[in-house]
Protein backbone atom coordinates (compact mmCIF):
# COMPACT_ATOMS: atom_id res chain seq x y z
CA UNK A 1 0.00 0.00 0.00
CA UNK A 2 1.84 3.22 -0.87
CA UNK A 3 2.53 5.59 1.84
CA UNK A 4 0.48 8.39 3.27
CA UNK A 5 -2.86 6.26 2.52
CA UNK A 6 -5.56 6.18 5.27
CA UNK A 7 -8.95 5.95 6.09
CA UNK A 8 -10.37 8.65 4.71
CA UNK A 9 -13.72 9.75 3.02
CA UNK A 10 -17.21 10.99 3.36
CA UNK A 11 -20.19 9.82 5.65
CA UNK A 12 -23.43 10.88 5.02
CA UNK A 13 -25.83 11.54 7.51
CA UNK A 14 -29.75 10.91 6.37
CA UNK A 15 -32.70 9.83 8.48
CA UNK A 16 -36.13 11.55 8.40
CA UNK A 17 -37.66 14.66 10.53
CA UNK A 18 -36.76 15.06 13.99
CA UNK A 19 -34.73 11.92 14.68
CA UNK A 20 -31.76 13.77 16.01
CA UNK A 21 -29.17 13.68 12.80
CA UNK A 22 -27.73 17.26 14.12
CA UNK A 23 -26.93 15.77 17.81
CA UNK A 24 -26.00 13.06 16.34
CA UNK A 25 -23.62 14.54 13.84
CA UNK A 26 -22.18 16.67 16.50
CA UNK A 27 -21.69 13.46 19.15
CA UNK A 28 -19.78 12.30 16.66
CA UNK A 29 -16.76 14.58 15.19
CA UNK A 30 -17.32 16.41 19.05
CA UNK A 31 -18.01 19.60 18.10
CA UNK A 32 -21.52 21.94 18.12
CA UNK A 33 -20.97 23.10 14.48
CA UNK A 34 -24.87 21.70 13.47
CA UNK A 35 -27.57 23.74 15.85
CA UNK A 36 -30.16 21.15 17.64
CA UNK A 37 -33.82 22.68 17.73
CA UNK A 38 -36.86 20.88 18.92
CA UNK A 39 -38.76 22.18 15.72
CA UNK A 40 -38.13 19.07 13.23
CA UNK A 41 -36.35 19.88 9.52
CA UNK A 42 -34.56 22.77 11.13
CA UNK A 43 -31.50 21.77 8.55
CA UNK A 44 -31.89 23.18 5.34
CA UNK A 45 -28.79 22.67 3.68
CA UNK A 46 -26.18 20.42 4.45
CA UNK A 47 -23.69 20.79 7.36
CA UNK A 48 -20.11 19.30 7.09
CA UNK A 49 -18.01 18.73 9.77
CA UNK A 50 -14.25 16.88 9.31
CA UNK A 51 -12.67 14.82 12.10
CA UNK A 52 -9.62 12.76 12.29
CA UNK A 53 -10.60 9.82 14.72
CA UNK A 54 -7.36 8.24 15.48
CA UNK A 55 -4.99 7.90 11.87
CA UNK A 56 -8.03 8.53 9.33
CA UNK A 57 -10.44 11.41 8.02
CA UNK A 58 -13.80 11.45 7.77
CA UNK A 59 -16.06 14.55 6.29
CA UNK A 60 -19.45 13.87 7.94
CA UNK A 61 -22.33 15.28 5.92
CA UNK A 62 -25.65 16.39 8.08
CA UNK A 63 -28.22 16.42 5.58
CA UNK A 64 -32.20 18.22 5.45
CA UNK A 65 -35.03 15.40 6.29
CA UNK A 66 -35.98 12.71 3.84
CA UNK A 67 -39.24 14.18 3.36
CA UNK A 68 -38.14 17.31 2.09
CA UNK A 69 -37.16 18.44 -1.25
CA UNK A 70 -33.25 18.17 -1.51
CA UNK A 71 -31.39 16.72 -4.13
CA UNK A 72 -29.99 13.56 -3.24
CA UNK A 73 -27.43 13.32 -6.02
CA UNK A 74 -24.75 13.91 -3.10
CA UNK A 75 -24.64 10.19 -2.64
CA UNK A 76 -22.50 9.83 -5.23
CA UNK A 77 -19.79 11.25 -3.88
CA UNK A 78 -20.20 9.65 -0.58
CA UNK A 79 -18.60 6.82 0.60
CA UNK A 80 -20.81 5.71 3.44
CA UNK A 81 -24.42 6.68 4.60
CA UNK A 82 -25.75 6.35 8.11
CA UNK A 83 -29.17 6.27 8.35
CA UNK A 84 -30.50 7.15 11.44
CA UNK A 85 -34.10 5.65 12.87
CA UNK A 86 -36.03 5.73 15.89
CA UNK A 87 -35.53 2.31 17.66
CA UNK A 88 -39.15 2.35 18.59
CA UNK A 89 -40.62 3.23 15.15
CA UNK A 90 -37.74 1.66 13.03
CA UNK A 91 -39.93 -1.52 11.25
CA UNK A 92 -42.39 0.89 10.34
CA UNK A 93 -39.81 3.65 8.93
CA UNK A 94 -37.89 0.94 6.88
CA UNK A 95 -41.02 0.86 5.37
CA UNK A 96 -41.75 3.81 4.48
CA UNK A 97 -42.23 4.87 0.69
CA UNK A 98 -39.55 7.71 1.55
CA UNK A 99 -37.19 5.75 3.42
CA UNK A 100 -37.35 3.05 0.91
CA UNK A 101 -36.63 5.14 -2.58
CA UNK A 102 -33.54 6.55 -0.59
CA UNK A 103 -32.07 2.85 0.42
CA UNK A 104 -32.98 2.26 -3.55
CA UNK A 105 -30.70 5.32 -4.02
CA UNK A 106 -27.72 4.42 -2.57
CA UNK A 107 -26.03 2.52 -5.65
CA UNK A 108 -25.19 -0.44 -3.04
CA UNK A 109 -22.97 1.86 -0.94
CA UNK A 110 -22.87 0.25 2.44
CA UNK A 111 -25.64 1.71 4.88
CA UNK A 112 -24.70 1.98 8.56
CA UNK A 113 -28.27 1.96 10.45
CA UNK A 114 -27.83 3.84 13.86
CA UNK A 115 -31.01 3.43 16.17
CA UNK A 116 -31.93 6.88 17.68
CA UNK A 117 -33.44 7.55 21.31
CA UNK A 118 -32.48 4.02 22.01
CA UNK A 119 -32.94 5.66 26.05
CA UNK A 120 -36.21 4.74 25.36
CA UNK A 121 -35.82 1.19 25.07
CA UNK A 122 -34.28 -0.67 28.28
CA UNK A 123 -30.35 -1.69 28.01
CA UNK A 124 -31.13 -5.30 27.83
CA UNK A 125 -33.73 -4.95 25.16
CA UNK A 126 -31.56 -2.90 22.76
CA UNK A 127 -29.51 -6.66 21.11
CA UNK A 128 -33.19 -7.63 20.25
CA UNK A 129 -33.75 -4.63 17.95
CA UNK A 130 -30.50 -4.96 16.56
CA UNK A 131 -31.60 -8.56 16.10
CA UNK A 132 -34.50 -7.75 14.12
CA UNK A 133 -32.72 -5.10 12.35
CA UNK A 134 -30.00 -7.86 11.15
CA UNK A 135 -32.90 -9.94 9.33
CA UNK A 136 -33.38 -7.44 6.43
CA UNK A 137 -29.83 -7.98 5.40
CA UNK A 138 -29.30 -4.81 3.97
CA UNK A 139 -27.06 -3.16 6.50
CA UNK A 140 -23.10 -2.88 7.24
CA UNK A 141 -24.04 -2.18 10.51
CA UNK A 142 -26.22 -1.93 13.13
CA UNK A 143 -25.72 0.47 16.20
CA UNK A 144 -27.86 1.62 18.95
CA UNK A 145 -27.09 5.51 19.74
CA UNK A 146 -27.51 8.15 22.43
CA UNK A 147 -25.78 11.21 21.05
CA UNK A 148 -26.86 13.29 24.08
CA UNK A 149 -24.83 11.05 26.59
CA UNK A 150 -22.93 9.57 23.58
CA UNK A 151 -24.10 6.06 24.12
CA UNK A 152 -22.91 3.75 20.96
CA UNK A 153 -20.98 6.87 19.23
CA UNK A 154 -17.30 4.93 19.74
CA UNK A 155 -19.11 1.70 17.96
CA UNK A 156 -20.99 3.47 15.01
CA UNK A 157 -17.63 5.22 14.24
CA UNK A 158 -15.70 2.40 13.89
CA UNK A 159 -18.47 0.83 11.91
CA UNK A 160 -18.22 3.67 9.42
CA UNK A 161 -14.21 3.18 9.93
CA UNK A 162 -14.87 0.05 8.46
CA UNK A 163 -16.47 0.86 5.49
CA UNK A 164 -14.37 3.81 4.31
CA UNK A 165 -12.19 3.65 1.78
CA UNK A 166 -7.97 3.82 2.17
CA UNK A 167 -6.80 6.93 0.47
CA UNK A 168 -4.21 10.06 0.98
CA UNK A 169 -6.02 12.30 2.95
CA UNK A 170 -8.43 14.79 1.10
CA UNK A 171 -8.24 18.08 3.60
CA UNK A 172 -5.23 19.57 5.52
CA UNK A 173 -5.28 19.14 9.52
CA UNK A 174 -6.59 22.38 9.86
CA UNK A 175 -9.66 22.06 7.63
CA UNK A 176 -13.10 21.42 10.39
CA UNK A 177 -15.55 21.89 7.98
CA UNK A 178 -16.60 23.16 4.09
CA UNK A 179 -19.47 25.66 5.52
CA UNK A 180 -18.29 29.11 5.63
CA UNK A 181 -18.33 30.57 8.85
CA UNK A 182 -21.11 33.30 7.94
CA UNK A 183 -23.27 29.84 6.96
CA UNK A 184 -22.72 28.57 10.32
CA UNK A 185 -23.13 31.69 12.15
CA UNK A 186 -26.45 32.22 9.84
CA UNK A 187 -27.12 28.61 10.79
CA UNK A 188 -27.11 29.26 14.93
CA UNK A 189 -29.16 32.79 14.57
CA UNK A 190 -31.65 30.81 12.61
CA UNK A 191 -32.15 27.96 15.12
CA UNK A 192 -33.19 30.56 18.11
CA UNK A 193 -35.78 31.93 15.46
CA UNK A 194 -38.02 28.80 16.49
CA UNK A 195 -37.38 29.01 20.28
CA UNK A 196 -38.70 32.48 20.71
CA UNK A 197 -41.36 32.75 17.85
CA UNK A 198 -44.77 31.18 16.99
CA UNK A 199 -43.81 28.87 14.31
CA UNK A 200 -45.13 30.11 10.87
CA UNK A 201 -43.26 32.91 11.36
CA UNK A 202 -40.05 31.57 12.35
CA UNK A 203 -40.41 29.54 9.21
CA UNK A 204 -40.73 32.25 6.90
CA UNK A 205 -38.09 34.30 8.51
CA UNK A 206 -34.54 34.39 6.55
CA UNK A 207 -31.17 35.35 8.11
CA UNK A 208 -28.77 36.90 6.04
CA UNK A 209 -25.59 37.63 7.46
CA UNK A 210 -23.72 41.13 5.85
CA UNK A 211 -20.60 41.00 8.22
CA UNK A 212 -17.99 39.34 10.50
CA UNK A 213 -15.60 40.81 11.51
CA UNK A 214 -13.51 41.63 14.63
CA UNK A 215 -13.28 45.05 16.75
CA UNK A 216 -12.44 45.81 20.39
CA UNK A 217 -11.53 42.19 20.84
CA UNK A 218 -15.04 40.53 20.08
CA UNK A 219 -16.59 38.83 16.84
CA UNK A 220 -18.92 41.47 15.50
CA UNK A 221 -21.92 39.92 13.11
CA UNK A 222 -24.45 41.85 11.63
CA UNK A 223 -27.43 39.99 10.18
CA UNK A 224 -30.35 40.77 8.66
CA UNK A 225 -33.65 38.68 9.36
CA UNK A 226 -35.70 38.83 6.32
CA UNK A 227 -39.56 38.28 6.61
CA UNK A 228 -41.89 37.21 4.21
CA UNK A 229 -44.52 39.69 4.96
CA UNK A 230 -44.71 42.71 6.76
CA UNK A 231 -47.57 41.89 9.66
CA UNK A 232 -44.28 39.76 10.95
CA UNK A 233 -41.69 42.69 11.45
CA UNK A 234 -43.46 43.78 14.57
CA UNK A 235 -44.31 40.38 15.76
CA UNK A 236 -40.33 40.19 15.23
CA UNK A 237 -39.73 43.23 16.95
CA UNK A 238 -42.08 43.06 19.93
CA UNK A 239 -43.05 45.40 22.05
CA UNK A 240 -40.25 48.11 22.59
CA UNK A 241 -38.01 45.50 20.91
CA UNK A 242 -38.12 43.04 23.50
CA UNK A 243 -38.68 39.97 21.32
CA UNK A 244 -35.79 40.91 19.10
CA UNK A 245 -33.96 41.91 21.90
CA UNK A 246 -34.21 38.12 23.65
CA UNK A 247 -32.85 36.64 20.30
CA UNK A 248 -30.24 38.59 19.75
CA UNK A 249 -29.21 37.61 23.45
CA UNK A 250 -29.70 33.79 22.67
CA UNK A 251 -28.32 34.06 19.21
CA UNK A 252 -24.83 36.17 20.92
CA UNK A 253 -24.95 32.97 22.90
CA UNK A 254 -25.14 30.57 20.39
CA UNK A 255 -22.29 32.27 18.37
CA UNK A 256 -19.64 32.58 21.26
CA UNK A 257 -20.26 28.81 22.01
CA UNK A 258 -19.71 28.08 18.83
CA UNK A 259 -17.05 29.90 17.55
CA UNK A 260 -14.97 30.18 20.87
CA UNK A 261 -14.94 33.94 20.06
CA UNK A 262 -17.14 36.73 22.95
CA UNK A 263 -19.83 38.10 20.31
CA UNK A 264 -21.59 41.04 19.42
CA UNK A 265 -24.41 40.87 17.25
CA UNK A 266 -25.98 43.27 15.52
CA UNK A 267 -29.58 42.34 14.30
CA UNK A 268 -31.87 44.05 12.04
CA UNK A 269 -35.46 43.23 10.39
CA UNK A 270 -36.04 43.77 6.88
CA UNK A 271 -39.07 43.12 4.78
CA UNK A 272 -39.09 41.01 1.64
CA UNK A 273 -43.04 40.19 0.59
CA UNK A 274 -43.10 36.63 -0.42
CA UNK A 275 -39.69 35.33 -0.41
CA UNK A 276 -40.63 32.24 0.19
CA UNK A 277 -42.73 31.54 -3.11
CA UNK A 278 -39.81 33.10 -4.87
CA UNK A 279 -36.59 30.72 -6.42
CA UNK A 280 -34.33 33.31 -6.67
CA UNK A 281 -34.55 34.31 -2.69
CA UNK A 282 -34.45 30.97 -1.63
CA UNK A 283 -31.59 30.75 -3.11
CA UNK A 284 -30.06 33.82 -2.16
CA UNK A 285 -31.11 32.80 1.34
CA UNK A 286 -29.65 29.49 1.15
CA UNK A 287 -32.91 27.40 0.92
CA UNK A 288 -33.04 24.24 -0.73
CA UNK A 289 -35.52 24.33 -4.42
Amino acid sequence: MPSGMIPSGYALVAGLSNTGKSSLLNALTETNISPVALQPASTRMPITAICTPGNAQICFVDTPPLEGRYAWSIIDWVDVIVLLININTFEQDLENPVVKHFLRSTNKKPVVLALGKSDFVKPEHRAAFVTRATYTNQFAGIVPVIPILGDGITELMDTVLRNIPMRNRLFPRCINTLNSKRFLISEQIRTQLFSTLPLEVAGETAVQVEETSQRDGKLYVRANLIVSRASSKGMLIGRRGQTLEHINKLSSKAITEFTGEKCRLDLWVKVREAWTENKTALLEFGYVC
